[in-house]
Order: structure tokens, then C-alpha cells, then sequence
């Protein structure tokens, strides 16, 4: 069954959270069962909502991935995880993404947006 995942890095800034997001190279190497990511600088560090295709995908990509980028960049305290039943999606208008300014990093860091 597909989840919801809200992550909430209290320790992790902008800057780094682009470090980490570019070191994953995720454009060119996708975690299996990822579905989803959107990130948002929140009060006191980032928060990001993402789609897994299992709890058990999201896991295996936070140990094996994640939680070392975060260490390889001095963040060594744990995302807050809250993982729910995906209830439903909704995207209106999808092409809007570009035009609102978001990117995909690491391409971002090459200067190309989506």
C-alpha cells in the first residue's frame, strides 16, 4: 500500500538539504518504491512530504541512503518520520511546477530546470 511520508530535519538548512538532495543523484539513480518528494524550508529546518510506494521502500532508502548523505554533511540527528496510509493525490494543474519556480536538484545545481 502506498504512504505518505512527512520527514521533518530540524538540523538541516536549505544550502545543506541542496548538498544532500545533488550528492543523491536522484534524476539519474531513483530509489526503488519512490513515488513523489517535495521539500519546504519550515520553522527551524526543512520538512518534506513524499510518496513511497511501500513503508518498507522509504525505509530501506533512509538507511542505506539518506541518513548517510545526512551524516557525510554533519547532520547526524534522525528526521522526524511520520508514515500514514496514502489517502489520496491531487495535482490540478501539474505543468504549473515549472512555472512556480521549483526545480529538480541535482539539476538545478547545472542550472536547468524541470
Amino acid at each position: 500500500m502506498a504512504v505518505a511520508v512527512i520527514a521533518r530535519f530540524p538540523d538541516l538548512t536549505p544550502e545543506t538539504y541542496g548538498e544532500v538532495i545533488a550528492s543523491l543523484e536522484l534524476d539519474v539513480n531513483p530509489p526503488a518504491g519512490a513515488i513523489f518528494h517535495m521539500a519546504a524550508d519550515g520553522q527551524g529546518g526543512v520538512v518534506s512530504a513524499d510518496i513511497w510506494q511501500t513503508e518498507q521502500t522509504f525505509r530501506a532508502y533512509l538507511d542505506s541512503r539518506l541518513r548517510p548523505a545526512l551524516r557525510m554533511r554533519g547532520i547526524h540527528r534522525d528526521p522526524v518520520v511520520e508514515i500514514m496510509p496514502l489517502a489520496n493525490v491531487y495535482a490540478a494543474e501539474m505543468w504549473t511546477v515549472e512555472r512556480m519556480g521549483a526545480v529538480s536538484l541535482p539539476a538545478h545545481m547545472a542550472g536547468a530546470a524541470l
